[in-house]
């Protein structure tokens, strides 16, 4: 079942082009890990410092090895300085269970 990845992040003013290039670099890097299906980065319409990735993963399993990974945990602290706060992850699953619908 595919995974999608919502994480959203605040940048500091004036840091919205390092930002995005680090951003950039991460998805490249995503494009070598095994479950990665795509990505893309979104820049909220009314407010140019909320950033927001949406990433498609094959399965649960394969996001959270990735997440998990030194490369990602090395490329994030490169990224964090240039934050107001953490960022927020959400991780979405497609469609409903019987267990998970309340049916």
């Amino acid at each position: 079942m595919a995974v999608k990845v919502l994480i959203e992040r605040r940048v500091l003013p004036g840091q919205e082009k390092r930002a995005l290039e680090l951003l950039r670099a991460i998805r490249a890097r995503c494009l070598e890990e095994s479950g990665y299906i795509s990505g893309e980065t979104l820049r909220d319409s009314e407010d140019a410092h909320n950033i927001v990735v949406i990433s498609t993963w094959f399965g649960l399993m394969d996001w959270r090895r990735w997440h998990s990974s030194e490369d990602r945990k090395r490329m994030e602290s490169q990224l964090r300085p240039l934050l107001t706060g953490p960022e927020r992850v959400r991780v979405l699953l497609e469609g409903l269970s019987e267990s998970h619908s309340g049916a």
